[in-house]
């Protein structure tokens, strides 16, 4: 398999690398092949629920113990690069079309839930999914939004508690409740909120007013976000139509720095939640734009130049939430390209590299232990939490 473009001279390990992702994307393309003899026409074999595949070597020259986690309609595939090691586990179609899917990585385990009232899942590491219960796959639809610690979530509701409608509880991925809610602002839209790539909720209000929430407190964001992490994010603030310029935003405090260079105005502006993401390290915006054939591709700018470059990476024309996902360290940005494959694309040279996976709608990353979280990299960064109360972890 091609992988990427070549840059010469070749070097040993990159020749290396491009033979383990070969064999990656024929381990996922065909993981299992079922032999059966006395028999002309075998019977559909369905396969098994979990498969692990050992490409042999580590990918993209990964060190590091972070997973790459891939949802597909029917599955859902962890890439751990530093081991060389793939899972695939068959999960269930939503029973819905609302585009709107909560995409959860715990400490061990995955979970996929519409906003709808449908059921969801959770799939543990390496074992068949389940179906998800207890407070997370509450009998209501709604929002359900990473917490700020591994193994939390907000929620819209919990049976057995009788919280206001304007209120979103936190919840440990064990069933209980950690003492921690967020009263939303005035005119707020619970079904609206995302994550604002730090543990805590951006949303929408009845007149379309972008705020970000935690306990005890609520900020009003005058610009268009086009795109969040833990550490900075990207908007477009405009002061009319033809008056229009990039700033990058301080999530801790809601501080705009107006960045040179011209404004990314041909990105998805409508959607929501935004679709772009920023690097951990908060140096970079990843943001999905039109060009001028009305493809999708993908745009970075950098955070402190205001400097825009555009990869060689082409999205589908609506894509969704968490289509694009950083590297813990920075180093390596994901998207679901325009086939529902995925590429990585290094920050370093912008070389692009399918990884083999299909049918992809979804991509999350899991830090390896010891890694930094979006939390902690905010308060290394000096964006520590706004005044509230203290967290509670499970």
């Amino acid at each position: 398999m091609h992988f990427g473009t070549a840059r010469p001279p070749r070097k040993p390990w990159l020749r290396n690398g491009l033979i383990a992702v070969a064999v990656l994307a024929l381990a996922i393309v065909g993981v299992v092949r079922s032999i059966h003899h006395g028999h002309s026409k075998p019977a559909a074999v369905r396969p098994p629920p979990v498969t692990t595949t050992e490409v042999g070597q580590r990918l993209l020259g990964v060190t590091a113990g972070w997973e790459l986690f891939a949802r597909g309609s029917s599955d859902l595939v962890s890439v751990q690069p530093a081991s060389g090691i793939v899972i695939r586990t068959v999960v269930p179609p939503l029973a819905s079309n609302n585009p709107e899917v909560a995409f959860i990585i715990g400490p061990h385990e995955a979970i996929v839930r519409s906003y709808d009232d449908v059921p969801g899942y959770v799939v543990p590491d390496g074992l068949p999914f389940q179906p998800l219960g207890g407070p997370l796959a509450a009998d209501s639809p709604g929002a359900l939004v990473p917490g700020p610690h591994p193994g939390q979530a907000w929620v819209q509701w919990v049976p057995g508690s009788n919280p206001a409608a304007e209120t979103l509880l936190l919840v440990s991925q064990n069933g209980k409740l950690t003492g921690q809610s967020i009263r939303l602002p005035p005119q707020a839209l619970p079904a609206t909120a995302v994550s604002d790539g730090r543990g805590y909720v951006l949303m929408l209000t009845s007149t379309n007013a972008i705020y970000d929430a935690g306990p005890s407190w609520d900020r009003k964001i005058s610009a268009q976000i086009l795109a969040v992490g833990p550490t900075a994010w990207l908007g477009l603030a405009c002061t009319g139509r033809q008056h229009c310029h990039n700033v990058e935003i301080n999530p801790a405090t809601g501080a705009q720095r107006a960045l040179p260079g011209a404004p990314v105005q041909d990105a998805l502006t409508f959607a929501w939640p935004a679709l772009g993401v920023t690097s951990p390290d908060g140096t970079t915006a990843a943001v999905p734009v039109f060009d001028g054939a009305s493809l999708v591709t993908i745009r970075e700018i950098n955070l402190q130049s205001g400097a825009s470059t555009a990869l060689s990476v082409r999205m589908k024309t609506a894509p969704g939430y968490q289509t694009m996902v950083w590297s813990p360290d920075s180093r390596w940005l994901f998207a679901v390209t325009l086939g529902g494959g995925v590429a990585a694309i290094s920050e370093d040279t912008h070389q692009v590299r399918q990884l083999g996976l299909t049918n992809i709608s979804q991509l999350a990353i899991r830090a390896a232990p010891g890694e930094a979280t979006a939390a902690s990299l905010a308060i290394t960064a000096g964006q520590g939490v706004p005044p509230g109360p203290a967290g509670t972890v499970p």
